[in-house]
Parts: structure tokens; sequence; C-alpha cells
């Protein structure tokens, strides 16, 4: 359900293993990294400190969409503006409420003063489409078991 905190889906899916790399490494590197780790964004850190969350869509619209250099761009040269931020407890439908208002597609998981994870859009969608379809084979298994019937007789 979407009243579920960020917790539960970083707990069940694991989803939030997003790899780290230097905000001052170069483009080419982080998606070398993001092919290597199938992952559509990574957490670009500043000697210890969460620096932003950068994403292939960053390197569209920052890097190929600008005309830069992907083997001298740095990644801090390339991040969007400040990355959107939530605390573990937040729910779901709050976390993709504002990822609509904000328009964006990843959001970063902060707990006790530290990043615990990044989840995207699809992480979120695919979590409560999972938990929508338990919940349906629920109802139908206790309807089954009720005796009720489809049929007229």
């Amino acid at each position: 359900m979407t009243f579920q905190s960020l917790r539960v889906v970083l707990a069940e899916n694991h989803v939030a293993d997003k790899p780290e790399i230097a905000a001052t490494a170069t483009v080419s590197a982080a998606v070398a990294l993001m092919k290597e780790r199938n992952a559509d964004a990574v957490i670009a850190m500043d000697q210890g400190r969460f620096a932003g969350v950068f994403t292939a869509h960053d390197v569209l619209t920052r890097v190929i969409g600008a005309a830069r250099d992907a083997g001298t761009t740095r990644i801090a040269d390339a991040l969007s503006g400040e990355s959107l931020r939530v605390d573990i407890d937040a729910t779901i439908g709050t976390t993709l409420a504002l990822m609509n208002e904000r328009r964006c597609d990843h959001v970063t998981v902060f707990g006790d003063g530290r990043v615990l994870g990044v989840l995207s859009r699809t992480d979120l969608d695919a979590w409560t489409i999972r938990d929508q379809q338990e919940q349906l084979d629920c109802a139908i298994r206790a309807v089954k078991l009720m005796g009720f019937s489809n049929r007229r007789g």
C-alpha cells in the first residue's frame, strides 16, 4: 500500500544498492559504472559527503545535449541542481506525489543523517504494483474460502 514507508521498499527489495563514485570522476567513468552495475544512476560523493545523484538523464541533457566531452567533464560539473531528498520514514504515496510535483525520476533516501540509498520512480511503481497484486490475490483466496462463486444457480 502506498502508505507504507520507504523503509519497507529498501528492506524488501534491496533496490537502494546504487553504486557510489567520486564527484571528481569523469562522466565516462560514471557511465561505465552504470553499465557495469546495470543502474540508471550513481551516487556522487565529495570527500565522503553526499554531492548528488548523477543519472542517465543528466548524461543526455547536461553532457551530450550540451556538446560536452564525457571523457573530461567531471560529474560535479554535470549534476542537476539540488536532488530530491526524503526521510526513510516517508510514505511511498507521499514520495511519489513529491516526485510528480518536482518532475524528477529519482529520490535520495536519508536516515540518521546519511544516505541510505536512491530509489527511482520505476522502483516505487514496481513495488506498488507487486503489493497491489498480492492484496488482490489474498482477497480472491478469501472469497473462494468463504464459498462464494460467480455462478448463479
